[in-house]
């Protein structure tokens, strides 16, 4: 019999990035994956591992990337799994050194351990992101996979990523995203997300939160006898790249010398390299010089804030008008509010893509444009020095086709 191919499998189960459903999560339980997966022994650890999961709402994909590829730096074999993917699926799950998005050698691998131990049958009840959370679990053993950080998808007491028993769990900035799932309130986001914590966890490391969240994360390490520790939030007026980036080095720094006392017996078998940490692709990226455009994901009010106040500190001198694009569950009043704000401060255009997939925010009909006048918009006029895409993932492909 064939190995079915990995995407192919993929693409036919139920993939919540796509239907928006996620009332499903209502009667979700982590158990039938759980199940599945050590029944096979697909997350099992063949030898000492340091495995990190990364929550939060907001710069979890950056911090994620700086781990991995300071890990990377200092010698270890490290694997990378993150989520959305900006344009092809592949990219969520990457190896250093150079971090490239696996290839199809990679996902024959990962169908041919599947298929072999498993079958299509049980295989077909999992979600499109359980199912490349496991194909990440498999290659990054198979590979003898030393450091495995893996950012969480939408939460974290129920999100795939937490049958990885993270060792180490990284807390990014909480804010308000997804409510209906996570709930209404960042002190319920925060346990919700809290909640990716197993027996295998010791160390927390956060981005320290105003008091009422403060307060629930002490409680909780202190009930579950995990070491805290805390790094200052973003300061105002500075990137956020530049201060995630600060954070890990913060967050390596630590775990290099618990890793030095032999707490972690995870071995160093590569090269140590000392070169500075690239930036993530799609965060802050700049997609065209002429005319000057800058993409990132932010995708709710929080995110939408924190972008906007790093624009004078990455590039300083330039002056931004805005396009961007919500999906449906998204609050696009209040970030749409944000931005208009932040245009009238700059005297620049605002512009939102109203199409199937995006909605218009209500009430700004009168700063919508149809997806076929994308290109005009994006060719900046001689008044306008720059443009910054938000407000989802999938508008990068927009910008870059």
């Amino acid at each position: 019999m064939s190995i079915p191919d990995f995407l192919e499998f993929g693409s036919k189960l139920t993939n919540l990035e796509k239907t928006r459903n996620f009332n499903v999560f209502g009667d979700y339980s982590l158990d039938p994956f759980r199940n599945l997966v050590d029944s096979h022994g697909w997350r099992t650890r063949k030898k000492e591992r340091l495995r990190i999961s990364v929550v939060g709402t907001n710069g979890k994909g950056s911090v994620s990337h700086f781990l991995a590829v300071s890990f990377s730096n200092l010698g270890y074999k490290t694997g990378l799994y993150t989520s959305p993917h900006l344009f092809d699926p592949k990219e969520r799950i990457r190896l250093s050194p150079n971090f490239n998005p696996v290839n199809e050698e990679d996902l024959k691998e990962i169908s041919n351990i599947l298929f072999t131990q498993g079958t299509a049958e049980e295989l077909s009840f999992l979600s499109w992101f359980e199912w490349f959370t496991l194909g990440a679990f498999v290659l990054f053993e198979k590979r003898d996979i030393a450091v495995q950080v893996y950012e969480a998808g939408l939460g974290g007491r129920l999100d795939a990523t937490k049958l990885a028993d993270p060792d180490i769990l990284v807390i990014c900035a909480i804010g308000e995203d997804h409510k209906a799932v996570l709930g209404n309130t960042k002190e319920a986001i925060l346990r919700e997300k809290l909640g990716i914590v197993t027996e295998r966890t010791k160390i927390v490391f956060a981005l320290e939160p105003k008091p009422s969240l403060l307060k629930i994360l002490k409680e909780f390490c202190s009930e579950k006898n995990l070491e805290l520790f805390l790094y200052p939030s973003l300061p105002e007026g500075r990137s956020y790249l530049d201060h995630n980036r600060e954070y890990v080095k913060f967050i390596v720094h630590r775990l290099e010398e618990i890793i030095s006392k032999n707490k972690i017996g995870i071995e160093r078998t590569e090269n140590v390299v000392t070169e500075p940490l690239p930036l993530p692709p799609g965060r802050l990226e700049i997609i065209s010089d002429s005319p000057f455009i800058v993409f990132d994901p932010a995708h709710n009010p929080d995110a939408i804030g924190v972008t906007l106040a790093s624009l004078s500190s990455a590039f300083p001198g330039k002056r931004f008008s805005v396009l961007a694009g919500f999906l449906p569950d998204k609050e696009g009043e209040s970030m749409a509010e944000k931005l208009l704000d932040y245009t009238k401060t700059q005297k620049s255009n605002l512009y939102f893509l109203d199409s199937k997939e995006f909605k218009l925010p209500e009430g700004y009909g009168s700063y919508s444009i149809p997806p076929e006048k994308l290109s005009g918009i994006l060719k900046t006029s001689e008044q306008e020095e720059a443009i910054l895409v938000l407000g989802s993932f999938r508008l990068y492909s927009y910008i870059k086709t």
